[in-house]
């Protein structure tokens, strides 16, 4: 038989890349295959990319990014290019080809990662072999996961890193001392992506209160994990915008709805998004729910039926007062469990079958928590009081101070000032249910392993895990299509002109600048401006002052006024009124004129 280590690497290896496959097509594994990035957020991840990589190898700050932005630059971290890969990819600069990205190698990586660790976690409470590979492959198709790579179209690839929540948990269920695990976890989420440091922290700090350890380790393993933090902090160009790393909106005002970007409770049935489609035939798709797309949290069809068994289970065990270990109870749950969804599907409307199977949810976790809280063997979960509060806050903080259920809200409260400023850094308040929902979903399987013992949990998970894979199979074929080999992108910038000016000129400025714009000219630019080696203000710059970009385009306007231009810049004028005037003034330059549509001046 298989040892433990490489049985869950080869397990790893094989379902992570079957769904890899699955859900993109394996195409996007090319690494000169740039187009399906070349959209919205990802454009920003990868042409952040593809400015760093021409930095100077020894540079201090190492992570710096001095020609996105100009006087807006900052670092590496803060266009989300999973600092630690650009890291990696960096010093291999001289024999990569001219077009080069690890995105779609990254995604393909946080799939088998997350079937790894999946199974690392659950082998910790499920023994039998085939179980393992049936509740590991759960948590490899997590909606919650997939979604990540297909959010508003073009995806959030750091953010689908979700496998360093489930190494947390991992670290946390371990009874060793682990101090350089723990080290190691926490510097490699502070270089995938900043959204996961607090959920990892807190995950940590859930173990640390739990530790039996001397007070002289603890110490020693606080000192570790300081000195870790803050030296990945520095190294790693977060300190790089200064006090502008606390801007933001925590975007949950009257005036932003529907983009409020909370979680609530309905979105653990809520199938569906405006942006990946129905996740479910049979749980409905509440679009109009369209602002708490970032607090996308379904559970799965799968899994809430699982959860149904579990429902069932409890209910029988609180009547009856006998666990469910035989045969014949565990066979007599499962079909009552599936009489109970088939008629709630058949008579009632898909709205009220939703709400009933929230109810059935929302009383299960309930129990959980309470078994949780009391260490109440029945389920063999044990006793976890400090992981449970740590998960807990994060769902509150999840809810963002308007908390609710669906389109309602139930009241909103103040914030003081502290409490605000790490809204504004973490303003996308919903990513924070990540935790509670993979927590949940754990909780779950192992519940049902140890209720209904292995040969009939083996054939329950089997079920239900084929339930969940063919009812997605709609969302999955949006995601296919997000990087169907059809997709394709040409820059707009195809004159020669462009070339020869870029071969004379430092700098490619715009006026007004090209902020993420919504024609999403900024893409071509900052593209082709990384491409010859020009600094560039264009950009998508979520993280500045939006005063910082007064003085730098007073000066390029006031050059206009005056008609003294940058000899070493060449701009391009983005709005059609301020070109009129700058026909007007009538200064002359080596060019003026429109060049593939966009107004051009070489001083």
């Amino acid at each position: 038989m298989l040892s433990t280590k490489r049985a869950a690497a080869i397990y790893a290896l094989v379902v992570g890349t079957a769904v890899f496959v699955y859900v993109t097509g394996g195409r996007i594994l090319n690494p000169t295959y740039d187009d399906w990035l070349m959209i919205g957020d990802s454009a920003q991840h990868y042409i952040g990319w593809e400015f760093f990589r021409h930095t100077p190898l020894f540079q201090w700050p190492i992570a710096d990014n001095p020609k996105l932005g100009l006087e807006v630059a900052s670092s590496i971290v803060f266009t989300d290019s999973i600092p630690i890969a650009a890291f990696i990819f960096k010093p291999l600069n001289y024999f990569l080809p001219a077009t080069f990205q690890y995105f779609g190698l990254w995604i393909w990586m946080c799939f088998v990662l997350q079937a790894f660790f999946a199974w690392k976690l659950l082998s910790k409470f499920v023994s039998d072999r085939l179980s393992l590979v049936l509740v590991s492959s759960f948590l490899v198709v997590s909606p919650v996961l997939i979604y990540r790579f297909i959010h508003q179209g073009y995806g959030h690839i750091a953010l689908g890193s979700q496998f360093l929540l489930l190494a947390a948990l991992c670290l946390y269920f371990d009874q060793t001392k682990n101090t350089g695990r723990w080290a190691a976890l926490i510097v490699s989420t502070i270089l995938i992506h900043a959204y996961f440091i607090p959920m990892i922290l807190a995950i940590w700090f859930a173990w640390l209160l739990k530790s039996s350890a001397s007070r002289a380790s603890r110490l020693r393993h606080l000192l570790v994990i300081g000195f870790s933090v803050i030296t990945t902090f520095v190294l790693g160009g977060y300190i790089a915008l200064g006090p502008d790393l606390f801007l933001g909106s925590s975007s949950v005002t009257p005036d932003d709805f529907p983009y409020r970007f909370r979680w609530q409770p309905l979105a653990l049935i809520d199938s569906g998004t405006d942006f990946s489609g129905g996740w479910s035939r049979f749980l409905m798709d509440r679009t109009e729910l369209f602002g708490d797309v970032e607090g996308f949290s379904f559970l799965g069809s799968g899994v809430i039926a699982l959860i149904c068994i579990l429902f069932v289970a409890i209910v029988a065990h609180a009547i009856s007062g006998r666990d469910f270990g035989s045969w014949k109870h565990s066979t007599l749950t499962t079909v009552l469990s599936l009489a109970m969804f088939l008629t709630g599907y058949g008579l009632l409307t898909q709205d009220q079958f939703s709400v009933l199977m929230f109810l059935v949810v929302a009383t299960t976790i309930v129990f959980l928590a309470y078994c949780s809280l009391t260490g109440t063997n029945w389920i063999g979960i044990g006793k976890h009081k400090a992981l449970l509060f740590a998960v807990s806050v994060l769902a509150l903080y999840s809810m963002t101070n308007r908390p609710g259920v669906g389109r309602y809200t139930f009241f909103e409260y103040p914030l003081i000032p502290l409490v605000k400023q790490f809204t504004q850094t973490f303003r996308t308040h919903g990513r924070s249910i990540w935790p509670a929902y993979y927590l949940l979903v754990v909780v779950v399987l192992i519940a049902i392993f140890r209720v209904f013992g292995k040969r009939v949990a083996s054939l329950i998970f089997l079920v239900a895990l084929a339930f969940q894979i063919v009812d997605s199979v709609p969302a999955i074929s949006i995601s296919r299509e997000r990087f169907s080999p059809d997709t394709s992108w040409t820059s707009p910038l195809s004159d020669p002109r462009w070339a020869m000016f870029a071969t004379s000129h430092k700098n490619l400025l715009t006026i007004p600048p090209l902020n993420n714009d919504v024609e999403g000219r900024w893409i071509a630019f900052t593209h082709f401006a990384a491409n010859n080696n020009l600094g560039t203000n264009a950009g998508y710059f979520s993280r500045i002052d939006p005063s910082d970009l007064e003085q730098p385009t007073e000066k390029i306007h006031q050059g206009f006024m005056t008609g003294r231009l940058d000899p070493e810049s060449f701009y391009v004028v983005t709005n059609d009124e301020y070109w009129a005037g700058v026909l007007s003034l009538g200064y002359r330059y080596s060019f003026v004129g429109e060049i593939d549509g966009f107004h051009v001046v070489v001083p």
